[in-house]
């Protein structure tokens, strides 16, 4: 089948479609319009005449096209892909019998994107009120560990060994109701009851709870903070779960080893409270540094991660007025940086 046999009139139709369309046998590409062209980055029809159908439509079946409407890949010049709805339908030659087909094609990519978030947004619905169940369910038992420690505590020599192992239990106690804290906020709805929080002092107190942990344990911590940070109006706890994510997400990138430096400076001319963390790990790879906020996004190995950490930390910075900036270079590390808005009048710094 060439451009010779098609007819003037089919050939104009296709041309004239505002959406990208095209006309084909059960293999070959025949005849594309202009916006057919343009939806998958060519630049001229000759590119995309006389070659077969999977090079641009996949899944691509052989022998006789699907009829009617289907969802498929639509393959881009160059690589990459988009989604694509496609509705195929034959074209009666006048010298009769089906010879070749035309097909409209429609980008859903958008559509998609925004299905796949509504899903996402069904599971964080489901996972909040379970986390609150679980939250609650660990709540009880670590209080009354930390109340029986804590008397046990003041019953100890001031220097005596046993004193010293108690209090690493009291910390690692305290973390465990400050996750559960962190579990508490992400099935609740935003408290717009903020009050000031030292975030120099934020950093301190949750480092001190995982210094000993293997993941930092090794990792030589550097502190660059600034003592005249203002504070900042915000959620306490929230606050404290970003900051204890970052640093737990540095620490497992570095698997335990290498330089973690955490810095704090407010910008007089863009009246912001900067926080920084910046790791000597292996880097983000370009093509999901996109990605790293998604929730259940993860590239650690199943039963290592659940994706929630930097999408609960997006979220916590986002309502507080913040941003995340990303820096990474594949091998050189990842730099991960808070920016907060700050009223210096309200902050009584």
């Amino acid at each position: 089948m060439s451009l010779d046999n098609l007819p003037d009139e089919a050939m104009d139709i296709i041309a004239r479609i505002p959406q990208p369309a095209l006309i084909h046998t059960a293999e070959k590409c025949v005849f594309v319009n202009a916006a057919f062209i343009k939806l998958l980055d060519y630049s001229r029809p000759e590119q995309m005449e006389n070659r077969f159908m999977g090079e641009f439509i996949a899944p691509w079946h052989f022998s006789r096209p699907r009829l009617g409407r289907r969802e498929a890949a639509g393959r881009k010049r160059g690589g990459g892909s988009i989604d694509i709805e496609i509705s195929t339908m034959p074209l009666y030659l006048s010298e009769g019998g089906i010879a070749v087909f035309q097909s409209l094609i429609r980008d859903v990519t958008q559509q998609k994107n925004w299905e796949g978030a509504m899903l996402q947004s069904e599971k964080l619905t489901a996972m909040g009120r379970l986390a609150g169940e679980i939250a609650h369910e660990i709540n009880n038992p670590l209080g009354g560990i930390l109340l029986y420690a804590n008397l046990i505590h003041e019953d100890l020599e001031p220097n005596s060994q046993a004193r010293t192992n108690l209090e690493k239990i009291i910390k690692l106690a305290t973390r465990c109701r400050i996750i559960a804290k962190g579990l508490l906020n992400f099935g609740r709805s935003s408290s717009r009851t903020y009050a000031p929080v030292d975030l120099n002092k934020t950093i301190n107190d949750m480092y001190s709870l995982i210094e000993d942990h293997k993941i930092l344990r090794h990792v030589e911590t550097v502190f660059d903070l600034d003592p005249d940070l203002p504070h900042l109006m915000g959620d306490k706890g929230q606050l404290e779960q970003v900051v204890l994510n970052l640093m737990i997400n540095a620490g497992e990138a570095m698997r335990g080893q290498g330089r973690l430096v955490v810095t704090s400076y407010f910008s007089d001319e863009a009246k912001t409270i900067n926080i920084n963390f910046e790791d000597t790990g292996p880097g983000i790879p370009p093509e999901i540094q996109a990605r790293i906020f998604e929730p259940f996004f993860t590239t650690k190995r199943p039963g290592r991660g659940t994706g929630l950490g930097l999408s609960i930390t997006h979220g916590i910075v986002q309502r507080h007025g913040g941003k995340i900036n990303v820096r990474s270079l594949p091998g050189k590390g990842a730099s991960f940086e808070l920016i907060f808005p700050v009223n210096i009048s309200a902050s009584g710094a």
